[in-house]
């Protein structure tokens, strides 16, 4: 049977192709977005990582105080990293970048306090809160602040993202249903006198099946194959091309490729869309005889 399916496909080669194409290209468009969106996350992470948490210390804390803090940064999972900036060393740097000094400044003392700077290793805007409570109950130290602002809209943005990549893709799935059902149903319309006379010579409707869903296999395993392929050729493109970014802007970014799963998804996705479609478009055309 599936032999019999393979010799239908091969005496219409170019229909099969064009439907290989179809499928595929159809599958490309959400791949693609999904694509563009994980690449986004991992810039977006990337940004997070560089941005900085201030902890500002009350005046004339202790130096027990301290250490105290420094030890419970320490123990954080959420901290990257973490720098201590004494008030004599952040007050110098501040008039110079603000153009005045001592004399100019109209203030007598250092109004600043000592400072911690951490770099989170989150870009979950609840554990960065959470992380942020936890110091604001520390001893000695007087505020603590970070800007998860931009975090929390860009999370949003990509949750729209993905949500919307989902929508696309029941709406895709719906079309390659119609058209590869409509594809099996003119394959059995041309095989109408075969199935007739099958039917007459006692065949089950599981044996007119056959033949049809293998066909649909292989329709959704060619257009699987060729969405992967493509999306993989497009991935080393973007790589290459990306390479003219790094040598204008000096930094180093590369385009994150789908794992071996999410290919693998892909080319399944496709062979049970075209099958369902196949199998629906099947019964419709038995039922009629």
């Amino acid at each position: 049977m599936f032999l019999k399916a393979l010799q239908r496909s091969h005496a219409s080669m170019l229909s099969t192709l064009m439907m290989f194409l179809v499928i595929g290209f159809t599958f490309i468009l959400p791949s693609l977005s999904f694509l563009v969106v994980q690449n986004l996350k991992s810039i977006s992470e990337a940004i997070q990582h560089e941005s900085q948490i201030s902890v500002f210390l009350k005046k004339d804390i202790p130096i027990d105080a301290k250490n105290k803090i420094e030890k419970e940064l320490k123990n954080r999972s959420e901290i990257n990293s973490y720098h201590f900036v004494k008030k004599e060393e952040a007050w110098p740097k501040l008039q110079k970048s603000m153009g005045f000094n001592d004399s100019n400044s109209g203030l007598s003392e250092n109004p600043l306090p000592d400072a911690f700077f951490i770099s989170p290793n989150t870009v979950n805007p609840n554990l960065i809160a959470d992380l942020k409570s936890f110091l604001e109950k520390l001893d000695g130290i007087d505020q603590v602040v970070v800007d998860t602002g931009w975090v929390k809209k860009l999370n949003s943005v990509l949750h729209l993202a993905n949500k919307a990549i989902l929508l696309a893709s029941i709406l895709l799935a719906s079309m390659l249903i119609v058209v590869i059902g409509n594809t099996i149903r003119l394959q059995m319309t041309s095989h109408h006198e075969e199935i007739e006379l099958s039917k007459l010579i006692g065949a089950t409707d599981q044996f007119l099946r056959r033949p049809f869903l293998y066909s649909g296999f292989i329709y959704g395993l060619g257009g699987g194959l060729t969405a992967a392929i493509a999306l993989k050729l497009i991935v080393i493109f973007l790589n290459q091309t990306v390479v003219e970014v790094e040598a204008l802007y000096g930094a180093q970014f590369v385009i994150i490729d789908l794992n071996f799963l999410q290919y693998l998804s892909i080319i399944g996705s496709s062979v049970l869309i075209a099958i369902t479609a196949s199998f629906i478009s099947i019964n419709q055309s038995i039922k009629k005889l």
